[in-house]
């Protein structure tokens, strides 16, 4: 199993407004996030124990050679800290994994995004090939648009919760 962890302190933010943001994706925020590598992120379907369940589609720009476009199920909450995404394809469980986890500081939110893509026991033969597609200059490029991202949603957050 490839596992990629990025943490990021946000200063002046809040792990409530993060995680509420994730599970409603509310589109007039959305809009204002990264346009220029964020195209869609909306939830298509609510789950029986909502947010749990919750089905969603991203579609996003890492840089100009990666682009991201998947859906994904909440599989894991725990209100406000942590939000587990399951990708999904033609309605079958992937073995991808978004990690997001949101911890109130003294200065902001101490954030930490994961993702964990593979597989565990016998599953494991096939990691090598998905290396290809996710390899070390993949991750390099998420590291970057990851610093980017969540400090700009911060921002957005703010000025959202300014109107």
């Amino acid at each position: 199993m490839i596992v990629h962890t990025v943490k990021s302190n946000l200063m002046g933010a809040k792990a409530d407004e993060f995680f509420n943001f994730m599970i409603n994706s509310p589109q007039d925020v959305y809009a204002k996030w990264l346009p220029e590598e964020h195209y869609e992120f909306y939830l298509i379907s609510k789950g029986e124990n909502e947010p749990m369940g919750n089905y969603f589609y991203f579609d996003q720009n890492i840089n100009l050679k990666h682009r991201m476009k998947f859906h994904a199920t909440i599989i894991t909450v725990k209100r406000p800290t942590k939000i587990v995404f399951q990708m999904r394809k033609l309605g079958v469980n992937l073995p991808g994994f978004l990690d997001l986890e949101f911890e109130d500081t003294s200065s902001g939110l101490a954030l930490t995004e994961q993702i964990r893509i593979g597989f565990k026991g016998i599953g494991k033969v096939f990691d090598p090939f998905i290396k290809i597609v996710y390899s070390k200059t993949f991750f390099r490029n998420m590291d970057t648009h990851h610093k980017k991202e969540w400090e700009d949603l911060a921002r957005c957050l703010k000025e959202d919760s300014n109107h």
